[in-house]
């Protein structure tokens, strides 16, 4: 039934009156919201309101409030998602007199654990699209509400939407905000329950004002460059640049260039000046990842940068002088490195004037859950569907699993993850990579918690665990580097340096 527009109910015309003062009201959004739905719970009848929204696939209430005109807790904020789901998707207003009873809304698990009864439900719509939902329910009454009520609804919905629509961004902008904000100031974006990971976090605060080059030891995937990110947020260089350079990326030839910049004719293709990373970074810090593929005919001239802050451009002979901090990372042992005669034994003195060792993800087993409920709801998010939940024999797979290629590869699974599951189905084994349901080849490589291993060189490990990869791979080398967590050109660098051979079947 439609609102009778001619000769409209006088507590109908009372009701928009007050919904229009509410939404002309300056004030504060979240203000706006709370009187709103104030001015509809006592206008309707309601014993609870909420004002809904739909982020990364998830339905959350963005306000919410009680007969009593008061915020309920977040014990409280519990409202059925699937008759959220039908108004957004369907985009009309619901009216319900017992959901309990209403297909096919009483064999929702939400509407049976929260006694539901009496539901009247509008979207919330500008430029053809459903951005919220206004949605009111009586969990005491059945039958509350009346067609002319929720034809009422649709019109303070339609008056409503434009104004709702800034002020409903205005709040996911500042939950984003308050979340990104609480979760820097905690632990610097990085997720853990691990002590030891714990300890490197606390050093990272302990040395970050100072201006002593970092060394970030780990395997590939362990979060190297957040915690030099992290580093760097804290230090008194803040406010100037913080450049990345991943020495594994570059071929041999071009890093030269790269690194210490060049002038216009200095070699074949040099057709202008380049200031080069260490340039950009003046007055900032300079993080410089995989730094044991720094070719060795250039690691003197970095320790002069090191040691003075002087360098030259190549094809220059006029010196320049920088100020810049150094963070470097690596995933080998650079004292075997040094040993062997492949890194220089003063650069690595002075880049490990403070050095920091992260664990792999497999001697984390308590971050997993954590780090995989975090990725699966970024996943969701970034995909716009509702986020997976794991089973226990889910969560047991992924932390038996060795991770060879850590952290990096978790986030990778949970995405896939998020692919491929089926709405409002829990996550089992099924879907998790062969891989990791069968703890994989890559496995060999490296220690599970409890296993032993034979002891070896960080260098010997490497090469075993790149060799499993490309094993499990077929050979297919651009597959083996995402699940290394590298780039092609750097698992082809340590093809060479390692003298690993593909396997037969190697697809290059």
């Amino acid at each position: 039934m439609a609102l009778n527009q001619e000769n409209p109910p006088a507590e109908h015309l009372g009701l928009l009156y007050r919904v229009s003062r509410a939404l002309l009201r300056e004030g504060e959004y979240g203000e706006l919201l709370s009187g709103l739905l104030n001015t509809l719970i006592e206008g309707l009848g309601a014993d609870r309101g909420f004002i809904v929204v739909r982020e990364g696939g998830e339905f959350r209430a963005t306000a919410a409030r009680n007969f009593r005109s008061e915020a309920l807790s977040r014990a409280e904020e519990a409202f059925s998602r699937s008759i959220a789901r039908a108004v957004m998707d369907g985009g009309k207003a619901v009216l319900i007199g017992d959901a309990s009873t209403t297909e096919p809304y009483r064999d929702s698990t939400s509407v049976q654990e929260f006694s539901i009864r009496s539901v009247l439900c509008a979207p919330l719509v500008t430029s053809d699209e459903a951005f919220a939902l206004i949605y009111l329910e009586n969990r005491q009454v059945t039958n509350c509400f009346t067609e002319e009520q929720r034809a009422l609804l649709d019109e303070v919905c339609g008056l409503a939407a434009p104004r709702l629509r800034s002020a409903v961004a205005m709040s996911q902008a500042q939950r984003r905000a308050e979340a990104l904000e609480h979760a820097h100031s905690r632990s610097d974006g990085i997720l853990t329950a691990d002590p030891e990971m714990a300890r490197v976090l606390q050093t990272v605060h302990q040395i970050a004002t100072t201006d002593l080059p970092v060394l970030i030891e780990g395997e590939t995937g362990t979060g190297k460059e957040l915690i030099a990110r992290a580093v760097y947020r804290h230090s008194a260089r803040v406010k100037g640049p913080f450049v990345a350079l991943n020495c594994a990326a570059i071929p041999a030839p071009l890093i030269g260039s790269e690194l210490f910049g060049c002038v216009q004719g200095a070699f074949t293709g040099a057709n202008r000046d380049r200031v080069g990373f260490i340039g950009t970074a003046n007055r900032g810090t300079l993080f410089l990842d995989e730094i044991g593929d720094l070719p060795l005919d250039l690691q003197p001239h970095l320790l002069r940068v090191l040691q003075s802050g002087e360098f030259t451009r190549l094809g220059n002979s006029r010196t320049e002088q920088v100020d810049v901090r150094f963070i470097a990372a690596t995933n080998r042992d650079l004292e075997s490195e040094v040993k062997a005669g492949r890194f220089r034994a003063d650069l690595f003195f002075r880049l490990s004037a403070i050095t920091l060792r992260l664990p792999p993800l497999r001697k984390r087993p308590h971050d997993i859950r954590l780090l995989a409920e975090h990725f699966l709801r970024a996943a969701a998010a970034r995909y716009g569907r509702p986020t997976p939940l794991l089973t226990e024999n889910c969560l047991s797979a992924l932390t038996s699993y060795a991770f060879p290629g850590n952290v990096r590869e978790l986030e990778s699974e949970m995405g896939r993850l998020v692919a491929l599951a089926e709405p409002d189905v829990a996550c089992d084994t099924a879907l998790l990579n062969e891989r990791i349901r069968s703890r994989g080849d890559c496995q060999s490589a490296v220690s599970s918690e409890g296993t032993t291993i034979a002891p070896m060189s960080l260098q010997e490990m490497e090469k075993q665990l790149i060799f499993s990869v490309l094993r499990h791979t077929a050979g297919n080398r651009t597959r083996a580097a995402e699940v290394l967590g590298i780039s092609r050109e750097g698992l082809r660098t340590k093809l060479q340096r390692l003298q690993i051979s593909a396997p037969p079947d190697s697809v290059s």
